[in-house]
């Protein structure tokens, strides 16, 4: 199907240069420190196809340079693809934020002109990353496709969250520079606590000393400060 899109005709939003679109709250995983009640058994939540169209191409007549497809798993979303492209035909950038647990036909778009891929990483140890993924084989099936990725040129970036413990975050970073991820791609935050992160009795915690207000996902996934990034959900605004 083509879909044909008209220019955008509004000026800049000032201030906002990336906007994140959580298309899905279904994933694979059930992370320990995710923001989101996301897993398998999820929703694609409220917003169809054409909503998300819809926010795609107002984003480009505001002059946001950056959409970030996010879940949950964005890849599990039917139309992922579909948004994609469109972006791309806007001249937006395009990140896909995946877990990379399942990869078969998606090369083909990770590799296009203007879309990057972004991924979370935990440790170098295979028990202890999928003790916070919630899911055995976390650790093998990511760590062969980030290979994947930089044998094939593709531009990959990956946040390590400290979310245990003892955590072997130090060590995750030296596994993926050994896999050839960039040092200045690789950011390390801790979890915050927000959605899953939260203690029974413990309110959101967005904020650490010195540093910049992130939460679990943000932190995780994005590497850009809400200052120059907003979110958009797969819920309603009522």
């Amino acid at each position: 199907m083509t879909t044909l899109v008209e220019p955008p005709t509004r000026g800049p939003l000032a201030g906002i240069r990336s906007l994140e679109l959580e298309i899905t709250g279904k994933c694979q995983l059930t992370c320990t420190h995710c923001l989101s009640e996301t897993s398998p058994q999820a929703s694609h939540g409220e917003m169809t196809p054409a909503d998300w169209l819809s926010v795609i191409i107002d984003a480009a007549a505001l002059g946001i340079r950056t959409v970030q497809l996010i879940g949950g798993e964005p890849t599990t979303h039917p139309n992922w693809r579909q948004f994609t492209e469109v972006a791309l035909s806007l001249d937006l950038d395009v990140e896909v934020f995946s877990n990379l647990f399942h990869v078969t036909g998606e090369w083909s778009v990770f590799e296009r002109n203007g879309v990057t891929l972004g991924t979370s990483y935990y440790s170098d140890d295979p028990e202890e990353h999928d003790r916070i993924t919630g899911r055995a084989g976390s650790y093998v099936r990511p760590r062969t496709h980030i290979r994947e990725a930089v044998n094939r040129g593709i531009t990959l970036r990956a946040g390590i969250v400290e979310v245990l413990p003892g955590q072997r975050v130090q060590e995750a970073r030296a596994e993926l520079l050994s896999m050839g991820v960039e040092p200045d791609r690789i950011r390390m935050d801790r979890a915050r606590a927000v959605g899953r992160a939260m203690l029974p009795g413990q309110g959101p915690t967005l904020r650490c000393a010195g540093s910049a207000p992130v939460a679990a996902r943000q932190s995780c996934r994005t590497g850009i400060w809400p200052a120059a990034c907003s979110p958009v959900t797969s819920r309603r605004a009522t």
